[in-house]
């Protein structure tokens, strides 16, 4: 690869001496920024990418931060990624800043350091002064204590409180204990045994119950169901066979929400997945049985076996 100054993020739009880009291969560029972090981006997309996309480069962060990895950004990434994730609200965003917080501290009472310039992303926020209103907040709240006065722009020293840390195990629990696994998938007649069958047996032997929007009769608006259900579950279950938009709206919101995802799609459909998802890991299945199988060994590698078992 042939490196380069790049100066200007194209995600971000961070202006940094930094900011490092090199041509990657045919179309595509690396890049290293300092609040992104690493991704690979066609020319096209490249091209388009004019203003800022904050919640891109907060899951690009995201992204290097939890994977081996790193994400390649095409021209159609630049709006349907952003568009699965909702708009957190500020609560929301001091609880991911928190999480993210507890990911950098090795242990209680470590000092970690956030740099307000380059630390945007870790609060899904969209600037600086939007970060250390968060930052302020939970220090009012407790939850964070800042350990040295800043100078200037240097990052900022801080650490988790003891209430923090309860705060964040009583989040977790809250978590844990619930016991519902919402499932996304086609609701065509063809795969209507799979969903009575092998997802409903799955899932229910590991000790969580299977939901799914249209089991129940209802009146309410079905994507207010939709979010309702996926903010009271446990996990999701995505089964992308057939390819419904649907499938990919409710994988992402989920997603953008911090819950585990088991994505699943039938072997002869694995070449139509969207190519920004079939990245990720799949139970790819053949027949009933071996989803059956395989989709019950994953929740419980993945999840853990529920209290129902």
């Amino acid at each position: 690869m042939t490196e380069e100054k790049a100066d200007t993020c194209p995600i971000c739009k961070l202006v940094d001496n930094a900011v490092s880009r090199k041509h990657d291969r045919g179309d595509s560029f690396f890049f290293d920024c300092p609040r992104c972090k690493q991704f690979l981006i066609t020319l096209e997309a490249l091209v388009e990418s004019h203003d800022p996309i904050p919640k891109l480069s907060a899951w690009i962060r995201d992204y290097n931060e939890t994977h081996s990895d790193i994400p390649e950004i095409y021209r159609e990434s630049l709006e349907e990624i952003p568009a699965s994730f909702p708009n957190y609200s500020p609560r929301e965003k001091q609880v991911k800043l928190l999480q993210n917080i507890e990911r950098m501290t090795d242990y209680p009472g470590k000092t970690v350091k956030i740099h307000p310039v380059y630390d945007i992303p870790l609060a899904w926020a969209s600037t600086e002064e939007e970060l250390r209103y968060y930052i302020e907040s939970l220090i009012d709240r407790n939850l964070l204590r800042k350990m040295s006065q800043e100078i200037g722009r240097v990052p900022l020293s801080i650490a988790i409180t003891a209430d923090g840390w309860d705060y964040l195990e009583q989040h977790e629990r809250h978590i844990e204990e619930r016991t519902q696994a919402f499932v996304a998938m086609s609701f065509s007649a063809d795969l209507k045994s799979i969903w009575e069958g092998p997802i409903k047996n799955a899932i229910t032997k590991a000790g969580y119950k299977p939901h799914r929007v249209d089991a129940e009769p209802h009146s309410d608006l079905i994507d207010l169901r939709i979010i309702s259900g996926i903010k009271d579950s446990r996990f999701l279950v995505a089964d992308f066979t057939e390819q419904k938009y649907g499938v990919y709206f409710e994988a992402g919101y989920a997603q953008g929400m911090g819950l585990p995802i088991i994505r699943c799609v039938r072997e002869d459909d694995f070449k139509n997945l969207h190519f920004d998802t079939n990245h990720y890991n799949y139970i790819v299945w053949k027949n009933p049985k071996d989803l059956e199988e395989q989709l019950y060994d994953f929740i419980c590698a993945i999840i853990g076996k529920g209290k129902g078992t």
